[in-house]
C-alpha cells in the first residue's frame, strides 16, 4: 500500500495482494530466465507487469479485477506509437478468475504468452487511440 489511497487499511491491502504473492516466485524466475523487468502495484493497484521491447512495447500484466471476489485478469498487449497515434493488439488468456484457477499452469501460461506476443507484428495491430503530446517545458 504505497500511499493509502483506495485501500483503507494495511489489512485490506494485504488481503488483495496476497494472491499475487503466491505467483511472485514464478514471475521472478521467468523474469530472471528471460532477462525481463517486473513492476508491481502501479498506481496502488494489485498487479504485476512485465514489459519489454523497443519500437513495439510488449506487456504481460496480471491485475486484480474484483477486490471482493479476489479475481484477476492476465492481459497480453503489444503496442506501437506511430506519430500521434497508438496501435495495438491485445488478448486476455485469463479473465476474472481467482489465482488458484491458473497458478498451477502459470509458468506455461507465461511461456505461451511471451511466445504469442513475440509472434505478433505491426501488421496485426489496429488503431487504439490518438496520443496527446505535451509541449516541451521551456
Amino acid at each position: 500500500m504505497a500511499n493509502g489511497g483506495y485501500w483503507r487499511t494495511k489489512a485490506d491491502w494485504q488481503r488483495v495482494e496476497a494472491p499475487l504473492l503466491r505467483i511472485d516466485p514464478v514471475l521472478d524466475a521467468f523474469c530472471r530466465e528471460h532477462r525481463l523487468r517486473i513492476t508491481k502495484n502501479l498506481k496502488d493497484w494489485p498487479e504485476r507487469s512485465l514489459v519489454w521491447g523497443d519500437s513495439i512495447r510488449l506487456l504481460i500484466q496480471v491485475y486484480l479485477t474484483d477486490p471482493q471476489q479476489l479475481t484477476f485478469n492476465v492481459w497480453l498487449c503489444a503496442s506501437q506509437d506511430r506519430g500521434d497515434e497508438r496501435y495495438w493488439k491485445h488478448e486476455m488468456p485469463v479473465r476474472g478468475l481467482p489465482v488458484e484457477a491458473f497458478e498451477n499452469d502459470f509458468a506455461a501460461l507465461l511461456r505461451d504468452a511471451k511466445a504469442r506476443l513475440e509472434s505478433w507484428s505491426e501488421a496485426d495491430f489496429e488503431f487504439a487511440t490518438p496520443l496527446t503530446r505535451t509541449p516541451d517545458a521551456e
